[in-house]
Formats: structure tokens, sequence, C-alpha cells
């Protein structure tokens, strides 16, 4: 009888193969994901930061192109400088256009190692992305090993419960009701969604609570608010944030105290990958 083909043994991969503990980041509020982005790039000098958006292409089949940036550990201007390159998106969804993408550089990246950040478009979803990079490194079709792959959601309090209460649809590109596009869920269901999938949540606090609030307590947009009325209107955001968690996931209370080590660790030394 013929035997079926084995694929190698994950924990053998040979020796001087560069090894990749990799971070997918999401969320459905641009500033936020970026704001997010910025804090964990910041926190590890050393990490490589792949960053996609969505933007409005008339002459893409789609619809739609993506922008991708790809900033290396050298790169003193952190995300605001890179690689830039836009590309049209001719996969049949956004998530198939990431992942596909995000194997396209890592093989034309052989010496990738360590860690990298890879921030995915407004409204995709973590999992499957993961989930294929991980059964392309499992398969051999990646110049790396992935050690970990952990998935990472970007949630600000200001103006979260009413994006979770938004039952119109999701801007995942454009600028103006002109050239907005809209995603086929609501905004409410993509947050919900993304926070429930992911391993780590990124609290991103209030304006009040993060030094942002003037004179007596009054935030930015012009509502008082004493320090106990924002930690307790905190607190309130905060569970339903954990109410919406899987039990096992991580939630970090403020973003910009959390870095990339509490993330993935300071070494890839599992032999698994972690979706």
């Amino acid at each position: 009888m013929p035997r079926h083909p084995s694929l190698p043994s994950w924990g053998n991969a040979e020796a001087g193969t560069p090894r990749v503990s990799l971070v997918l980041l999401t969320g459905v509020d641009r500033l936020a994901i970026d704001a997010v982005a910025f804090s964990l790039a910041d926190s590890r000098p050393a990490i490589r930061v792949a960053t996609y958006d969505v933007t409005p292409d008339p002459a893409s089949p789609t619809g739609l192109s993506l922008v991708r940036t790809v900033c290396e550990p050298e790169n003193d201007n952190n995300l605001l400088g890179g690689d830039t390159t836009m590309f049209p998106m001719d996969d049949c969804c956004l998530t198939c256009a990431c992942k596909h993408d995000l194997v396209r550089v890592m093989n034309a990246a052989p010496e990738w190692s360590g860690a990298v950040l890879a921030v995915l478009p407004v409204g995709v979803e973590g999992t499957a992305v993961a989930q294929y990079l991980a059964d392309s490194s499992m398969l051999g079709d990646l110049p790396c090993a992935i050690d970990t792959i952990h998935v990472a959601t970007a949630v600000g309090l200001d103006g979260f419960e009413s994006r979770l209460f938004d039952d119109d649809r999701l801007v995942i590109a454009g600028t103006t009701d002109d050239d907005a596009v809209l995603d086929s869920r609501s905004t409410g269901v993509v947050q919900a969604r993304l926070i429930r999938e992911a391993a780590h949540i990124l609290v991103l606090p209030t304006l009040a609570a993060d030094g942002g609030a003037g004179l007596g307590g009054v935030a930015l947009g012009g509502a008082a608010m004493s320090p106990r009325q924002d930690a307790d209107e905190t607190a309130r955001l905060s569970a339903i944030v954990t109410a919406l968690a899987d039990p096992a996931a991580t939630i970090h209370p403020d973003a910009h105290c959390t870095d990339l080590h509490a993330l993935i660790g300071d070494v890839c030394t599992p032999s698994r990958v972690r979706v």
C-alpha cells in the first residue's frame, strides 16, 4: 500500500532556519489601530512591521487597492517611514488578500527573524490569517519557521459603546460619503467578533483617564466628568470588554504600558503556533 506523504516534524526545523514570532493586530478604528501599533513598535525597536490599509481604486477590478508599508528594524522613522507599495486587490476578499500577500512578503525577505508585527486593515479578522500562515510555515512554504502567532486587537474606550451598538455597516475605506467603502457587516458585529477572537486585547483608556482632560475634569468633547466618574465609566466599559472577550484572553488595560514582550515573550522558544 502506498504511504501518505508525511510532513516534517514541527519541532525539527533545519538548523539555521530563521524563527519568527508574529503578532497580528486588528481593530475597527484606524486611529486606535495606529496608536497601538506605534506603541508596540516603539516598545521593541528590533521589530519588523508590515502595515496594511485599504483605499478606493476605480481602476482595480474590485474597486479597492491594498496599501502595504514594511518598516525594517533599522528604520529610525519607525512607522512613519518604510517601503510603501499599493497594488490592486484581486483576491476574493480582504482576508485572502492580506494572508496571501504576507506570505509573498515573507518569501521575498528570507532574512526575516525575531518579532514581526502585522497590522491588518480595519475590520479584517486575524484568526483566518493566522491559520493560513501557520499552515504555510508547517508545510515549508515559508523561508522561516513561525514559532508563535498571537492575534491582538486594539480597543479604544472613547466611543467604544457607540461603536459596539452601531448597526450601520463598517466603513473600511474612504473618508467621505462619496468614496466610502462599506463592509457587509455592521460596525458593532465586527467590534464584538474582533474582541472575541483575540488572545490579547489592547485597551486605549479614555482621554480623561489618559490625561487628556482639561481643568476641572472637562474632556475634549466638552462634557464635565470628575476623576471618580471617569474611573467608574472606565470600569463599566472595561466590564463590557471582558464580557465579550474569550475567558482565556489577556486584557491589557492600558495599551501604552504594554510592550511586545508581554505578547510574545523575550524569545521564540515554543515549537508550536498559538492562534
